[in-house]
């Protein structure tokens, strides 16, 4: 991307304010952003891991799912959701093989781009690089423990409640991340079904943690939804 392009300085922007490039100088972001190009995903763009394991990339604006899927059950997980500042695939740039999952845009998306070859050798020009993808691997480690040791040992109104509390902006009390998603998604963040998630949110509302309008979820009960979270109440 030439520095004369009309979305240079938003994207040097959104490249800086990321958590993964935050210990790397604005002269080797700079330099970064020239060998990438924009790319748009329209909503419900699907990508398998051969689609995307040659580029690296970062994504702008808009939500991705990451998710694997059983072809015989039609069954889904979600892995992750990807959002604003976070980058994809790590796994394939460290390996050079597919990341055997898949790639869902749930909203318009917004990504730039660059080959893995450059990419690497970007990385390897900035060592700096080495320890922010430890901790961005560190941190999905962390995530995935988290989602195996919860559907392991928590209810499912347990780990739906969890869910809410991890996506709440503390000081508007309003879901991020999986806002707006439908019942469907959200099961497949904590590993059930539309069902079941469904039935869950009816029993949030009725005890007052939760009120839903026009498919949104809203927290009225902060402490409410807590304790459940922590298995102290019982709705």
């Amino acid at each position: 991307m030439k520095t004369e392009s009309n979305h240079f300085l938003k994207y040097l922007e959104a490249l800086t304010s990321s958590p993964f490039f935050k210990d790397s100088s604005t002269g080797s972001i700079k330099e970064l952003l020239h060998s990438m190009s924009e790319e748009h995903w329209n909503a419900k763009s699907f990508k398998s891991s051969t689609d995307v394991m040659s580029t690296f990339h970062f994504i702008v604006s808009g939500r991705l799912k990451v998710y694997k899927s059983n072809p015989d059950s039609g069954r889904e997980h979600t892995v992750f959701v990807l959002s604003k500042g976070d980058v994809f695939d790590v796994l394939s740039l460290l390996d050079t093989k597919p990341h055997d999952v898949y790639w869902e845009a749930l909203d318009s998306l917004d990504v730039l781009k660059i080959s893995m070859e450059q990419m690497r050798h970007w990385i390897n020009k900035y060592p700096v690089m080495h320890k922010a993808i430890l901790y961005y691997l560190g941190d999905r480690m962390r995530q995935l423990m988290d989602v195996a040791t919860d559907v392991t040992l928590h209810s499912t109104l347990v780990r739906l409640s969890a869910l809410l509390l991890k996506n709440i902006n503390g000081e508007t009390r309003k879901l991020e991340l999986i806002n707006n998603l439908p019942n469907d998604e959200i099961a497949g963040l904590i590993g059930t079904t539309r069902a079941v998630v469904s039935r869950h949110i009816q029993e949030l509302k009725r005890c007052g943690a939760i009120s839903v309008s026009r498919k949104q979820i809203n927290v009225k009960n902060l402490e409410l939804l807590l304790s459940i979270a922590e298995e102290k109440y019982i709705p």
